[in-house]
């Protein structure tokens, strides 16, 4: 400011300065315009104290150098009187259109400001996926904005505010008073020093409203001990909002995940209900039938007869075991607990021990096996990829006629290993492909074969462990097939390739 009445002093005197030499040249009138325009450049830049005292000090330059009689404040002409009554006109409108044009730039660039700032705010709310980031990226923007320490008190169970991370809300903040937290956040409305200065608060206490109910309290230290202005409050309303809009939105969504994650649970509970209890009605009815013949056989069964229901027992007594090993390897590969055992195997003696594991399922099945001649070994947990390949026969024999032939087929490129386990069945309808890979699910769930569901989700999870994928498909002139591609990510040892045929033990 007193740079501006410095200029006001100087411009007269630099337009004197100016003017002298050209005195004779040009007329009053030019002068003038010359101190006019020193006067408007003190008006734009300084303001309108300023630019009214550039504007008389011009006049009296001008009377006592240039208005006859020269050397004299007295001004004859009443042209040069109109003349400096302008120029002090235009000093005051000039000044005041540019107070204008500044009041309008301070309060376009306080909006921009305020904009940047709840843009920050909201691009970060916006990434938060806990309610813990969502109360500290509060905390520190508030801070930031208006350099106040504060913090964020929610209630517990009881209904009863406390800090979230557990931190002593008198250690952070001395000054703060629980009690009076506690009472804007039954009431819903905030404490201010400015409001309410009986109070002696020296702390801001603001409810932290959502669309339901209130969902705690800022505790806020004033700026420098004072309150907040209209505009310092509307600009902490806005965040308080958005803070509360994303507390509310991670909390709908853990609902939400909650919620899902109930279902899916109880659906699985009852999948496995049904799926257990239809699997174990009949071999449980052979097993209390067959046993209790054998316990009450007083020596009039024949030795055959004996041996029939002996088998019977234990064939269902394997069912199920069988059932109850595929649940727990289920319950195992989704925990995460197997780990893969990886060694260079060849893959026709992994094919060879699925095939010898089922031969009494097989039985005089035909099954043609086409290995492409580039095979070499590939690196596999050879146990549990010898368990996928028994399950897609026993899926193979379940749901297709005796004498129906099976194919695998091996083909090899430089990236992928494909396996490919085909029937003449009925086939697999395309709306189900996806679906029987679900634990439990079964395209017919009251059909005479037996099975929990579980053989598939089961080869889906341990070619998933490798790194593959396992999908179905339906073959022309009918029937399914099962086709797994497991990446070769590793460099094999080399070794001299065989072309014995591999044949069913």
């Amino acid at each position: 400011m007193v740079l501006g009445y410095l200029w006001s002093i100087a411009g007269p005197l630099l337009c004197t300065l100016i003017n002298w030499p050209l005195r004779t040249q040009i007329g009053p009138a030019n002068i003038l315009m010359i101190y006019l325009l020193g006067v408007f450049f003190v008006a734009i830049r300084f303001g309108r104290g300023p630019s009214i005292l550039a504007s008389l000090h011009s006049a009296g330059t001008f009377a006592f150098f240039f208005a006859p009689p020269i050397f004299s404040f007295a001004v004859s002409n009443t042209e040069h009187l109109i003349g400096l009554a302008v120029m002090l006109v235009v000093a005051i409108v000039t000044s005041s259109l540019m107070e204008a044009l500044r009041s309008q730039a301070a309060v376009a660039a306080q909006r921009e400001r305020r904009a940047s700032t709840l843009y920050r705010l909201s691009k970060e709310l916006a990434g938060t996926r806990q309610e813990a980031e969502v109360i500290a990226a509060g905390i520190r923007h508030i801070h930031a904005e208006f350099g106040s320490a504060n913090t964020l008190l929610f209630p517990d169970s009881q209904g009863r505010l406390h800090d979230p991370e557990d931190d002593s809300l008198l250690n952070c903040m001395p000054d703060a008073d629980p009690a009076a937290a506690q009472r804007v956040f039954e009431q819903g409305q905030p404490l201010d020093i400015g409001t309410d200065p009986r109070s002696g608060e020296t702390l801001m206490y603001w409810p932290l409203v959502g669309s339901e109910r209130t969902l705690g309290v800022l505790v806020m230290a004033p700026p420098a001990s004072r309150s907040l202005s209209t505009e310092e409050r509307t600009l902490l309303n806005i965040f308080l909002h958005q803070i509360v809009q994303s507390l509310e939105r991670v909390r709908a969504t853990e609902q939400a995940r909650c919620t899902a994650i109930r279902m899916e649970a109880e659906t699985l509970r009852n999948s496995l209900l049904s799926a257990i209890s239809h699997d174990l009605r009949t071999p449980l009815s052979t097993l209390v039938g067959a046993s209790g013949t054998l316990v009450e056989d007083d020596g009039q069964l024949d030795a055959e007869h004996r041996r029939k229901l002996i088998r019977a027992i234990h064939e269902d007594a394997q069912r199920m075991s069988d059932l109850t090993h595929k649940i727990l390897d289920m319950a195992r590969l989704e925990a995460g607990k197997v780990v893969l055992n990886r060694q260079w195997y060849a893959l026709e003696e992994i094919i060879g021990s699925a095939l010898r594991r089922m031969r009494k399922r097989l039985g005089d099945r035909p099954v043609a096996v086409d290995l492409d001649d580039g095979l070499t070994l590939v690196y596999v947990d050879a146990v549990l990829m010898q368990q996928v390949l028994v399950n897609l026969l026993e899926n193979a024999v379940k749901y297709t006629p005796e004498t129906s032939p099976i194919e695998i087929t091996v083909e090899l490129s430089p990236e992928l290993l494909t396996l490919s386990i085909a029937d003449r069945g009925p086939g697999i309808p395309e709306k189900f492909r996806h679906q029987i890979f679900e634990k439990f699910f079964r395209i017919h769930p009251e059909a005479p074969q037996s099975g929990a569901g579980l053989g598939l989700a089961i080869c889906r999870a341990i070619v998933n462990a490798h790194g593959g994928r396992i999908r179905a498909e339906s073959r022309n002139g009918g029937g399914a097939a099962f086709r797994l591609d497991l990446p070769l990510t590793e460099t094999p040892p080399h070794i001299e390739p065989e072309n014995e045929a591999l044949s069913l033990p």
